[in-house]
C-alpha cells in the first residue's frame, strides 16, 4: 500500500508515525514545502521573548528521525495538482524547479492553513509581518530590534501573546481588534476584560470595535531609509507606527481539492469521526479539516495543535477500515503571558451555549493566596436543570491553574455534572484563602446561587 501525506506539520507527522506502526510494509511518503518539518509555531513567542532555545523548541522531529522509521520525506517541494479519481500527485522540486508525478493508494491531506489578512483599500503588503513559519520568527525579531512602536492587528490568542511580548521589550504597543472585546472566540466578556486590564496595565493600548481600513507607508529619512506606517481605522481615526504585525487568524488551505471534496465551515475540508473526506480513499487532518466539538451541532473550523495530532493518528488507524472514532474536541486552549498571567478555557462560552440552544447559566468564583497577591478567577457555564458542565474559562496568576482546563475538558467529554466532580479526591490546596479546591467552590456557588433565586 502506498500512503501519501501532503504536509509535514503536527498532523502529517503523527499520521506517518502511526501509519508505520499500523502498516509495517506500507510505503509512506510525506511532501512538505518548507525546509524543516514539524515546526511548532507556538515556539515563536518564546523566541521573541528572548528564549535562546528556539531551535530546540521549534521542532520535535527531524527528517532523519522519520527516515529511520522507513518514512520518505520530500522537503522543499510544492504540490501543484491532485487528481483524486486518478490517484496522482503532481509536484515541483523548489530547488531544481523540475516537475514530478507520483501515485498513491491512500491520501492524507495535512496541508494546514494560511493567514487570513484584512482587505485594505491599497492592498498594503510591502512590510507584511505574520506569525506562522520559522522565517517569520527571524523577520519579527528584526522588526522588534528596529521599531519603537508596533501595531498588532487582531486580538485573538496569537495577537494578545505577541502584544505582551512587545510591551515587555519596551516597545510602544497597540492592539487593534474588530470585535467588542479581545479573545471573543474563546472567552465571554468578563474573562476577556480581566485579560484586557492586565494588558493595559503593561502599557498596551487596546482599540476594540475597530476595523483597519487602510495602511500607507511613508519614508521619513531618505538616508537611513526609515519608514513609518499610517494605519487608518474604519471611523477615520489614524494611528502612526513603525511597524505592523498581522495576527488576524487563519483559513484552511483547501484550494487544491475544493472542487473535488465536500467543503465545510470557513472552507475547511469536511471530515467524519474517522477523518474520512467525501472521497473514500482520502483523509484530511489538522488545520485544513473541520472539527467536531462537544455540544456543537455543526462541524466547525477550529485550528488547534493538539487536535491535529489526535486527528493524524486516527486517520492512520482507519486507513483500511474504520476502527477508532475520534473523541469530540472541547476546544481546550491555554495562553501564557510568560509567568505573569495564565488564560485557559475549554468547552463553550456562555454566548456560544445560548446560540446552540442550551438553557444554561454561568457562575464565577475567585480565590487568592493568603500571603501574596496571586489569584485565579473561574467562570463556568452549565446546564440549568442537569448542572451538566458546558464550558470553563480561567484567568489568573496562581501557579498550576491551567490544569483546570484539562480536567474540565475531560468532564465535558464524559458529560459530567458539577456534582459529579464536587467531591473528587484532589490534593489539598494549601496556601489559598479557600483551600477546598475549585470544583467544590463551583458546586457551592451554584447551590448558593440557586437558593438565593428560589428565596427571592
Amino acid at each position: 500500500m502506498k500512503i501519501s501525506i501532503i504536509g509535514g506539520s503536527h498532523a502529517g507527522i503523527a499520521c506517518a508515525l502511526r501509519a508505520r506502526e499500523e502498516f509495517p510494509e506500507a510505503s509512506i511518503v510525506i511532501y512538505e514545502k518548507q525546509k524543516i518539518i514539524g515546526f511548532i509555531a507556538q515556539s515563536i513567542p518564546f523566541y521573541l521573548s528572548g528564549n535562546s532555545d528556539f531551535l530546540k523548541l521549534s521542532s520535535y522531529v527531524t527528517v532523519s528521525d522519520l527516515v529511520k522509521q522507513n518514512i520518505t520525506v520530500k522537503t522543499q517541494v510544492s504540490v501543484n495538482d491532485i487528481d483524486l479519481d486518478g490517484k496522482t500527485i503532481e509536484y515541483t522540486d523548489l530547488l531544481d524547479n523540475i516537475g514530478y508525478e507520483d501515485s498513491y493508494d491512500k491520501l492524507i491531506l495535512a496541508v494546514g492553513s494560511y493567514p487570513s489578512l484584512p482587505i485594505l483599500e491599497d492592498g498594503f503588503q510591502e512590510e507584511l509581518y505574520i506569525v506562522k513559519k520559522a522565517e517569520d520568527a527571524d523577520k519579527l525579531k528584526k522588526l522588534m530590534q528596529r521599531c519603537r512602536s508596533i501595531i498588532v492587528i487582531g486580538g485573538g490568542g496569537i495577537g494578545v501573546e505577541i502584544a505582551k511580548i512587545l510591551a515587555d521589550a519596551k516597545i510602544e504597543t497597540t492592539l487593534v481588534h474588530s470585535a467588542d472585546y479581545i479573545l471573543n472566540r474563546y472567552l465571554d466578556k468578563e474573562a476577556a476584560q480581566e485579560t484586557e486590564k492586565f494588558l493595559e496595565s503593561r502599557g498596551i493600548k487596546i482599540y476594540t470595535n475597530s476595523v483597519v481600513k487602510n495602511i500607507k507607508e511613508e519614508t521619513v529619512d531618505k538616508v537611513s531609509g526609515k519608514k513609518i506606517s499610517h494605519v487608518f481605522l474604519h471611523d477615520d481615526r489614524e494611528l502612526i507606527t513603525d511597524g505592523v504585525i498581522y495576527t488576524t487568524g487563519f483559513r484552511p488551505n483547501s484550494f487544491l481539492v475544493a472542487d473535488q471534496l465536500e467543503i465545510g465551515d470557513r472552507g475547511a475540508i469536511l471530515v467524519d469521526e474517522y477523518m474520512h473526506t467525501s472521497h473514500p480513499d482520502v483523509f484530511a487532518v489538522g488545520d485544513c479539516a473541520t472539527t467536531v466539538l462537544t455540544n456543537i451541532k455543526a462541524p466547525s473550523y477550529v485550528p488547534h495543535a493538539s487536535d491535529a495530532i489526535r486527528q493524524g493518528e486516527i486517520a492512520a488507524v482507519n486507513l483500511v477500515e474504520n476502527k477508532v472514532k475520534l473523541n469530540k474536541s472541547q476546544g481546550t486552549f491555554k495562553m501564557n503571558f510568560d509567568k505573569d498571567l495564565t488564560v485557559c478555557m475549554t468547552g463553550m462560552s456562555m454566548a456560544r451555549a445560548i446560540l446552540e440552544g442550551f438553557d444554561c447559566a454561568q457562575i464565577s468564583i475567585e480565590n487568592e493566596y493568603i500571603d501574596s497577591d496571586k489569584y485565579y478567577k473561574i467562570w463556568m457555564v452549565y446546564e440549568k436543570v442537569s448542572h451538566r458542565i458546558l464550558g470553563l474559562q480561567c484567568v489568573g496568576t496562581a501557579s498550576g491553574i491551567a490544569a483546570t482546563s484539562d480536567l474540565i475538558s475531560l468532564a465535558i467529554q464524559e458529560g459530567l455534572s458539577v456534582e459529579d466532580i464536587e467531591y473528587t479526591d484532589f490534593y489539598f490546596k494549601h496556601g489559598f484563602k479557600k483551600p477546598k479546591g475549585f470544583t467544590k467552590l463551583l458546586a457551592d456557588e451554584i447551590r448558593h446561587d440557586e437558593k438565593l433565586k428560589k428565596d427571592n
